[in-house]
């Protein structure tokens, strides 16, 4: 749970440093996939961990950010 609270941390600050809400977020989003997606659901997904990679790629799109995985530092 720790790692998904950063994560939406961090998407949160990035929204909030660009002028973006999450409920544009969502909207894009629904534009991009063909399917509805609301302010709460998307809210939900990040929340509960369940927003898929391909999600998470459209939205980094839509923000103008890149997406990355990198390995563990041990």
């Amino acid at each position: 749970m720790i790692l998904s609270m950063r994560i939406v941390t961090e998407l949160k600050e990035i929204l909030y440093s660009k002028g973006l809400t999450l409920k544009y977020v969502a909207e894009e989003l629904g534009k991009k996939v063909g399917k509805t997606y609301t302010l709460a659901n998307l809210s939900n997904k990040l929340r509960n961990e369940t927003i898929t990679y391909r999600e998470m790629k459209i939205i980094a799109d839509i923000i103008d950010c890149t997406l990355e995985i990198t390995p563990n530092k041990k």
